[in-house]
C-alpha cells in the first residue's frame, strides 16, 4: 500500500505550476525530505527532461519506493536515504534542490543544515526552492498558521514555523541569492534562490 498524504493532494497542483518555469531545462534536481514521495511523483510525470531524486530519512523508504515502482518513469531513480542534519554534501552535482514542508518541522539547527546540504549539492546557478508556511517579521500570517505552529511545538519543543527574513539570511550566508518569493494558497509561500 502506498502511503498518502492529504496536503500532498492538495497542493501539488499549486507547488508544480510554481515550480515549472524552473523546470524548463533538462537537469537533475534533488527533492530533500520526500516524505510519501508524491511530489516527485508528480512533477517527474509532468517534466520528463528532469531526472528528479527522492530522498529522506530511512523510515520513508519504502512509501517512496511504493510511489516511484508504481509510477515507472525513466526519470525517477530508485530513492535514495538522506538525512541532511547528518550527512555531508557531495561534489555539486545537481541543477536544482527542492524542499516541501519540512523546515517547520525540524527544529532551527536542523533548517540551517538542511540550507547548507543544498547549497553544497548545487552547481554553481543551480535553484534552491522551498515551499512552505513561514512568518513575516515575527509574526504570524494566518490564524492557521498560529495552531499549525502550536502543533508543531506540542510534538517537538523545537519545532516551528521559521520566519522568512532568517531563511533568506542564512541561504545568502550560504551563497543562495534570493530570486523570488510567492504567496501560495493555505498561507504558504515559495522560496526561490539561485546558487552564486
Amino acid at each position: 500500500m502506498k502511503p498518502v498524504a492529504e496536503a500532498c493532494l492538495r497542493n501539488q497542483q499549486p507547488i508544480a505550476d510554481a515550480l515549472a518555469p524552473w523546470l524548463q531545462a533538462a537537469g537533475q534536481w534533488l527533492e530533500l525530505g520526500s516524505g510519501t514521495g508524491q511530489h516527485g511523483v508528480y512533477i517527474a510525470e509532468r517534466h520528463p527532461s528532469v531526472r528528479w531524486q527522492l530522498s529522506d530519512v530511512a523510515d520513508t523508504l519504502e512509501g517512496m519506493r511504493a510511489w516511484q515502482q508504481e509510477a515507472g518513469l525513466a526519470n525517477l531513480p530508485e530513492p535514495i536515504v538522506l538525512d541532511a542534519a547528518d550527512a555531508v554534501p557531495p561534489a555539486p552535482v545537481y541543477d536544482g534542490v527542492f524542499t516541501a514542508n519540512t523546515l517547520h518541522f525540524v527544529g532551527w539547527e536542523i533548517a540551517q543544515a538542511i540550507i547548507t546540504y543544498a547549497s553544497g549539492s548545487l552547481k554553481s546557478g543551480g535553484t534552491f526552492a522551498v515551499y512552505g508556511p513561514f512568518n513575516d517579521n515575527g509574526r504570524y500570517t494566518s490564524d492557521g498558521n498560529i495552531s499549525l505552529d502550536k502543533w508543531l511545538k506540542s510534538r517537538d519543543a523545537n519545532s516551528g514555523i521559521k520566519d522568512e527574513q532568517a531563511i533568506v539570511d542564512r541561504a545568502a550566508n550560504c551563497g543562495l541569492m534570493l530570486m523570488s518569493a510567492t504567496d501560495m494558497p493555505a498561507n504558504n509561500r515559495f522560496i526561490v534562490f539561485q546558487k552564486n
